[in-house]
C-alpha cells in the first residue's frame, strides 16, 4: 500500500482539483492523509467532505505549524510499504503512482522519482528544473554515478520506500523543506529509479497569489534557502558533499544571487553575510569548475564586493558579456547533463525576477558546433538537414560503429545531405548496427559529429526487410539499422480484445507487456505461440480502466509502448512490422510510433 500525505493550508481554490486527481489514480491501493494545518479559508471543511466521497481519504486537523510540520504529522500516521507527498495546489496525472510504484516493485530501489511539468493557467510545459535530470527513464541507478540527480530536489515527484524513509523528518517552521530532506537521501541511497515521464503537475500560481518558491526577494526566503542548503550539505560526506556545494552555487544559491539588482540594502547586507559564511567552507577548486562569470560573482561575493556583484548580475540578466557584447548561451553540445556537471537551465516561473535564461545565461561561450535541424524521408531516401544556412556542408558521412568501421559518404548540397539506406547494407546483406553522422562544414570549422541540441522528429522506415531509424544518443545523430527476429505483424480489435499477431519464435510463458515508461511494465498478458507465429490479447476493458481520468484538460492521452522480455531479463521494445499501420481498437489506437515501436494510445 502507498500512503499519500497532503498538507492543507488555505488552498480552497485548488484543493478539490488536487484531490480529484488522487482519487482518479490508476494505482488503487493507496491511502490519502489530509493534514489540515489550521486553515482559515474553508479548506478544512472541504477536506472533511472527502472521506465520505472516498473511504481511502482521512483527515487530521492541527493548529498552524507550517508545511514541514504538516508533512511530518501525516507521515507519522502513514501505513503501508510506500510513502508520497503531494502539495494541495498541485495535480497528478492518473498514472503517476502506478508507474513509480511499479518501478520500485521491479527494481527494489530506495525511491523512484519522475519528471515534472509546470501547470500555468491550465497549460502544461516542461519543468526547466527537471529538463536534464529526467531526460530519459533509467532504473536502479547509483546516485553517486549520476550525481546531477541532486538538481531534482522536490519531495513531491517521488515515491519513497517506507523502510528507506525510516524516521526522516522535514524541518519545521522554515521554507524550502525539501532540500534538507531529498539531498541527503540521495546521498544515502544505494539506487534510485528515474522515470522520464511527467508524474507531477507543479502549479505556478498567478500574480497576486504567489507560492513560497515564487517569492525569492523576501528576506525570510533568503535566510531559509541558505539554511536549507547548509543543512543538506552538512549531512553529506566526501566527493558527494563537494559536488553538492558546486550544485548549490549553480542552482539554489544562484537564484538568490540573481535577485540582488532588485533587492533593498537590508537584503543585500544579509546576502553578503550568509554567502560569506557559506563560501568560507567552499574549496576554491569548486569555484574554478563553475562557468567563469558565475565563479567571478561568487568570488566577488566572498570578498564583500557586493556593488560589483550587482553590476555583474545586471549585465548577465541583460544578456551582455563583460566586454559589453551579447552573451552566448553556451549550452553544452547535445544539450544533455550526463557526465557534464552542467546545471539544468533552471528558472523561477512567476517570480517577477527575470534572469536572462536562468543558468544558461551564465554559461561560458562554447565553440560552435554543427547541429541537425531536421530528419525526414523523401521517397525512399533519408534527408538530413543542418541548422543555419551560413554553414553549408562540405562533406557529410556516416561511420559504422561495428568492427570494420565502414564509412559512407552522403551526397550533400548546401545545408543538407541525402542517404540511400541501401548503402548501409553489407555484401552479406543487412546486419544490425549503428552509424554515426559526421559533418565537415565547407568553411572554417573542423570535422566533427552532427549534434542534436533541440528536439527533432526521428521517423523510421522499413527498407528491404530492415528497419532504418534515426536516433539520438549522447546528443549525437546516428542511424540505426535493425533486422528484428521478432516483430508485430498485425494489430486491431476482435471480440472485445486488442489483438497483436506477430512473427518470431517466443519461448513458452513469454509475456506481452504494455509499458507507460520504458522498462516499467504496466500491463502484462501471456503470449500464445505456435512455431514462428504468436498472438497476444489484451482485454479492452483493462485498457479503458487504465486510461484514467485526466488530471487537467491539457494532459496528453494515455500512451503505452509494447515490449517483450529481453535476454537479460529486462524488457525490449516490440517493433511493428513493415505492413502494420495504425488503426482504431475500441478506446485506443494501435500502430507504430515514429521509431517503429508498437504503441497503444487512448483515442479521443
Amino acid at each position: 500500500m502507498l500512503t499519500v500525505v497532503v498538507p492543507v493550508h488555505n488552498v480552497a481554490r485548488y484543493l478539490d482539483i488536487c484531490l480529484e486527481s488522487l482519487a482518479a489514480s490508476t494505482y488503487r491501493d493507496l491511502s490519502v492523509v489530509l493534514v489540515d494545518d489550521g486553515s482559515t479559508d474553508g479548506s478544512g471543511d472541504l477536506a472533511d467532505a472527502w472521506p465520505e466521497r472516498d473511504p481511502r481519504f482521512r483527515v487530521v486537523h492541527q493548529s498552524n505549524h507550517g508545511l514541514g510540520a504538516a508533512r511530518n504529522a501525516g507521515a507519522a500516521v502513514a501505513g503501508g510499504d510506500y510513502l508520497a507527498f503531494v502539495d494541495a495546489d498541485d495535480v497528478l496525472p492518473p498514472y503517476a503512482f502506478e508507474v513509480l510504484v511499479n518501478a520500485l516493485e521491479q527494481t527494489g530501489s530506495d525511491f523512484a522519482t519522475g519528471d515534472v511539468a509546470l501547470l500555468t493557467s491550465g497549460k502544461l510545459s516542461p519543468s526547466p528544473l527537471h529538463r536534464g535530470t529526467h531526460r530519459e527513464t533509467r532504473l536502479a541507478v547509483d546516485p553517486r554515478a549520476h550525481r546531477y540527480l541532486v538538481y531534482d530536489r522536490l519531495a513531491c515527484n517521488k515515491v519513497w520506500r517506507r523502510s528507506f524513509w525510516g524516521d526522516t523528518r522535514f524541518p519545521e517552521g522554515v521554507h524550502y523543506e525539501d532540500i534538507p530532506v531529498t539531498v541527503p537521501l540521495y546521498g544515502r541511497s544505494r539506487q534510485v529509479d528515474v522515470v522520464g515521464l511527467p508524474v507531477y503537475y507543479w502549479r505556478q500560481r498567478p500574480p497576486g497569489d504567489p507560492s513560497i518558491s515564487q517569492r525569492l526577494a523576501e528576506q525570510r526566503n533568503l535566510d531559509d534557502r541558505f539554511a536549507a542548503v547548509v543543512s543538506a550539505l552538512s549531512a553529506l560526506e566526501g566527493s558527494f558533499a563537494t559536488w553538492y556545494a558546486e550544485t548549490a552555487l549553480q542552482s539554489d544559491l544562484r537564484l538568490v544571487l540573481e535577485v540582488l539588482p532588485d533587492a533593498d540594502e537590508a537584503y543585500r547586507h544579509r546576502f553578503r553575510k550568509l554567502a560569506a559564511a557559506f563560501l568560507a567552507d567552499v574549496d576554491d577548486g569548486v569555484l574554478s569548475r563553475l562557468p567563469s562569470r558565475l565563479a567571478e560573482a561568487w568570488r566577488l561575493t566572498r570578498d564583500g564586493e557586493i556593488d560589483a556583484v550587482v553590476e555583474l548580475v545586471s549585465r548577465v540578466r541583460a544578456g551582455k558579456t563583460a566586454g559589453g557584447g551579447v552573451a552566448v548561451s553556451g549550452a553544452a553540445p547535445g544539450g544533455g547533463l550526463a557526465g557534464s556537471g552542467a546545471a539544468p537551465g533552471e528558472g523561477v516561473v512567476g517570480s517577477g525576477v527575470a534572469p536572462a535564461g536562468g543558468m544558461a545565461a551564465w554559461r561560458d561561450p562554447v565553440a560552435p558546433v554543427v547541429r541537425a535541424a531536421g530528419v525526414r524521408w523523401s521517397g525512399d531516401r533519408l534527408r538530413i538537414s543542418l541548422a543555419g544556412s551560413s554553414a553549408p556542408v562540405g562533406l557529410l558521412w556516416l561511420r559504422e560503429g561495428a568492427p570494420g568501421a565502414r564509412a559512407v559518404a552522403l551526397p550533400a548540397v548546401g545545408g543538407a545531405g541525402t542517404l540511400s539506406p541501401s548503402r548501409l547494407r553489407g555484401k552479406a546483406g543487412w546486419a544490425p548496427g549503428e552509424w554515426t553522422v559526421n559533418v565537415a562544414p565547407a568553411r572554417g570549422a573542423a570535422r566533427g559529429l552532427l549534434r542534436v541540441t533541440d528536439p527533432i522528429a526521428l521517423p523510421s522506415r522499413w527498407v528491404g526487410g530492415a528497419l532504418v531509424a534515426p536516433v539520438v544518443r549522447g546528443g549525437v545523430l546516428r542511424v540505426a539499422v535493425d533486422q528484428p527476429e521478432v516483430f508485430a505483424a498485425e494489430a486491431g480489435e476482435d471480440a472485445g480484445d486488442l489483438y497483436v499477431d506477430g512473427f518470431g519464435h517466443l519461448a513458452p510463458g513469454t509475456l506481452f507487456h504494455l509499458e507507460r515508461a520504458p522498462g516499467v511494465p504496466s500491463l502484462a498478458y501471456p503470449v500464445i505461440a505456435a512455431g514462428p507465429k504468436w498472438m497476444a490479447r489484451v482485454p479492452l476493458a483493462d485498457l479503458t480502466a487504465a486510461i484514467g481520468r485526466p488530471g487537467v484538460p491539457a494532459e496528453p492521452p494515455a500512451t503505452w509502448r509494447a515490449a517483450l522480455p529481453g535476454p537479460d531479463g529486462e524488457t525490449v521494445p516490440l517493433l511493428a512490422g513493415p505492413r502494420l499501420t495504425e488503426r482504431a481498437a475500441g478506446p485506443v489506437r494501435v500502430g507504430p510510433d515514429e521509431r517503429g515501436v508498437l504503441r497503444v494510445v487512448a483515442a479521443g
